[in-house]
């Protein structure tokens, strides 16, 4: 329990010097996102390529797993960061981030539909 709230706090404090150090200002709407919970389909890469599953919203982040072009996710919330949205996805056993662009729900931008249902620009 205490190396769980230590590794949490530590977390904290690495995401918040990371902000600094790169200029970018983490405030409580983008960090908290917005709920999702529906289904997307893998696209907008080459065909015989894998979209990487990261560790943290960040396309720096470690790389935890890989999902096939075409396949369907589920994607349980969004955050917006730098102007991108990147998700919470979940194929089978694999869980992590991918960036929102790579996602597509009935024709469009997984981000493109939450930013026009929400007025976002």
């Amino acid at each position: 329990m205490t190396n769980t709230l230590s590794l949490k706090k530590t977390a904290i404090v690495l995401t918040a010097f990371g902000a600094l150090v790169t200029g970018m200002a983490v405030t409580p709407a983008s960090a908290a996102g917005y709920m999702v919970n529906d289904w997307a389909k893998t696209t907008n890469f080459a065909p015989w390529d894998t979209l990487n599953i990261r560790a943290w919203p960040a396309a720096h982040s470690q790389k935890l797993a890989h999902v096939r072009h075409g396949k369907w996710v589920k994607v349980e919330r969004c955050i917006i960061k730098a102007g991108s949205d990147w998700c919470k996805i979940r194929k089978g056993w694999k869980q992590g981030w991918v960036n929102g662009r790579y996602l597509v729900k009935g024709g469009q931008s997984f981000g493109d539909i939450h930013h026009i249902a929400y007025g976002w620009h």
